[in-house]
């Protein structure tokens, strides 16, 4: 593919065939002398090839094709692996041995509970005692049942699928024999393949594409409907819609012609079809030169670009891309600002999808405004989810939004107000109309209409964005913000964001929102957030403030949740202080999850020879595998 702007290195077809006034073509016309010293030239050349070469450059086609062949071997081998791997008794040896694990336990708690109640009866307890007691085995012994119909259950089904049981209600060897750690491998090696089976299907693609170039190009298809319908039949060949299928062609000729360390990523299975687009979209403004520079910058490290999540991944090319050229980034987010539109999209029983494309100030604040809508409601008493009663909220104030579009084309469009307001004649003669429009209403009590508007100066929020007071954690440094330098600023939570935006942001522009200034002092060297002691074990406000500020997302690897708690790396109960370098923020899920048995977390140095950055933690998992998170860098750094 020619990237536009370059030129082509084939020659127009006009000037190979051009023929001459006789009607010969040119090439058959040349000085004798000139032709015999071509050819000589060419034989020459060929004599200088070895055997093996010539073979070689000969039979390029036929080793596409056996290549080709022989993915097609392994893949019907790796799909009659895959297809006959899952063994489904396995499973229900597995769902039965923990079903009647958890029958045991429940009859240990019965026998327990009897216990209690004959120890009582022993020692002479008073009735309301006893009462309890007898209670709780009542209640217990209704578990255990309820726990031996389950075992018994999957039993049942675990004969009626040929499995083997012992007196246990299983196989206890079967299960033993079976290894979580294998298993996880299994998992990892298996996405890995994955990735490597899809960047070989992009090679594939930008093969076909030019093949089918060809092809329709010597059939005569016109030049400038060569291509045509050929995304279409990769959409057909990968069950995909016309559409998607446009964009994985497009996605392969750019990740095949112009991107080779994240192919090369890509084909080692280090990352995904998904990541891959990433990079590929967050560079497609930048020069060939460019976006090959920061290919090699991110890719570059095959280990290191395959721990990366797709929002820091995405974060990663964005910042490489806007340092190599930041006009044409901000440029580029100025005209997507152009491009915003809200969209609605089918759900199921009976719900939808409202969907809405707007400049990323915009968003926050409306996400911050619903969520301080519903923890304000949630506060009082409201029975509501939070998330119900954000849905709630945006839906009202759409729905029952004062009404400023009647007249379209009058001063009560969406079109906006004029800076200064509206000269006083005009303001006069819409306050008259809307007097008229209230007249109907005054015989139902006087009460005026829903929306109807007094004094049209007063009212102005409907055509204008207002600054509204919420929060904005924007991290930058001082140079950033009171000097020329372009680092990008940190919307916390977020995506780094351009320099001048974020300027504007804070100094604002036509608007003065109020602002106000936090200093963070950081290791000159590191760029580590300074340490903050407690002696408690939940972390202060403060502290979870520095937490959210350097963290900025949830710290397990891959995760890009954003935070929702503050968790001790090394657990309280083991000894863990309550402090900043023993804590990270995580989502809620992934905090539920470290809590689980074998789950464990520690901060972690940096390999030998590397030079100290941000902090590292290890987690370990129950399997014994280990993943290293790191927290991003701030500005500055």
């Amino acid at each position: 593919m020619v990237r536009r702007g370059a030129r082509s290195a084939i020659a127009p077809e006009s000037d190979l065939s051009k023929n001459s006034s006789d009607g010969t073509p040119t090439n058959q016309r040349l000085d004798p002398a000139v032709t015999t010293g071509l050819e000589s030239t060419g034989q020459h050349a060929l004599n200088s090839l070895d055997e093996d070469s010539v073979a070689k450059f000969a039979n390029t086609g036929a080793v596409a094709m056996s290549k080709c062949q022989g993915l097609l071997e392994h893949s019907n081998d790796l799909l009659d692996g895959c297809s006959t791997f899952f063994d489904p008794v396995m499973l229900a040896q597995l769902d039965a041995a923990l079903a009647h694990e958890f029958a045991q336990r429940d009859r240990a708690r019965v026998d327990e509970a009897t216990e209690a109640v004959e120890a009582a009866l022993r020692e002479g307890r008073n009735t309301s005692s006893l009462a309890h007691l007898i209670q709780c085995v009542a209640t217990a012994r209704s578990v255990a049942t309820k726990s031996l119909s389950q075992a018994t259950l999957a039993t049942e089904v675990l004969l009626a699928l040929g499995g083997d049981v012992s007196a246990a209600g299983f196989d206890p060897e079967a299960v033993g024999q079976l290894s979580g750690a294998v298993l996880h491998d299994v998992i990892g090696s298996l996405e890995q393949t994955k990735n490597a089976l899809a960047a070989a299907q992009a090679h594939a693609q930008a093969l076909f594409v030019a093949q089918q170039r060809l092809s329709q190009a010597r059939l005569g298809t016109p030049k400038e409907k060569v291509g045509r319908g050929i995304a279409h039949q990769i959409a057909l060949a990968r069950h995909e819609s016309p559409y998607r299928g446009r964009q994985l062609c497009e996605l392969s000729e750019v990740l095949v012609r112009e991107m080779p360390y994240c192919m090369r990523a890509f084909s080692q299975g280090q990352i995904c079809e998904y990541k891959a687009g990433i990079v590929a979209r967050e560079t497609a403004f930048l020069s060939l030169e460019h976006r090959q520079r920061v290919d090699r910058s991110i890719c570059g490290d095959l280990d290191g670009v395959g721990l990366l999540g797709n929002r820091e991944l995405a974060a990663a090319a964005r910042k490489a891309a806007y340092a190599l050229d930041p006009k044409a980034f901000v440029k580029r987010q100025e005209k997507a600002a152009g491009e915003r539109y809200v969209s609605l999209r089918p759900a199921a029983d009976g719900m939808t999808f409202l969907s809405a494309l707007i400049p990323l100030k915009q968003g926050v604040r409306i996400l911050a405004t619903l969520t301080r809508i519903a923890d304000g409601r949630r506060a009082t008493g409201d029975e509501r989810s939070k998330g119900q009663i954000m849905a709630d909220a945006l839906m009202h104030r759409l729905i029952h939004h004062a009404q400023c579009n009647e007249g379209a084309g009058t001063l009560s469009d969406h079109r906006g107000v004029p800076e200064g307001g509206y000269p006083s004649s005009v303001v006069q003669q819409e306050n008259k109309r809307q007097e008229e429009q209230l007249r109907p209403n005054e015989q139902l009590g006087g009460m005026p209409c829903p929306g109807s508007r007094s004094d049209l100066a007063a009212d102005q929020q409907c055509t204008t964005v207002d600054q509204a007071s919420i929060s904005l954690e924007l991290v930058m440094t001082d140079r950033t913000l009171f000097g020329s330098d372009n680092e990008p600023a940190i919307l916390v939570g977020y995506d780094p964001i351009p320099a001048p935006i974020a300027r504007d942001m804070v100094l604002g522009r036509g608007s003065s929102p109020r602002v106000w200034l936090k200093r963070l002092f950081t290791h000159p060297r590191t760029n580590q957030l300074l340490a903050m002691d407690s002696h408690g074990r939940l972390f202060p406000e403060g502290m979870k403030e520095f937490l959210r500020l350097h963290d900025q997302r949830c710290q397990t690897p891959y995760c890009d949740a954003p935070i929702r708690e503050y968790d001790h790396i090394k657990a309280y109960a083991a000894g863990g202080a309550t402090s900043l370098d023993n804590g990270q923020g995580l989502c809620s899920d992934c905090n539920r999850a470290k809590e689980s048995p074998g789950w464990f977390s520690e901060r972690s140095d940096p390999p030998a020879g590397v030079e100290a950055g941000p902090p590292r933690t290890c987690v370990n998992t129950p399997t014994g595998h280990r993943y290293i998170s790191t927290a991003p860098p701030l500005p500055g750094y």
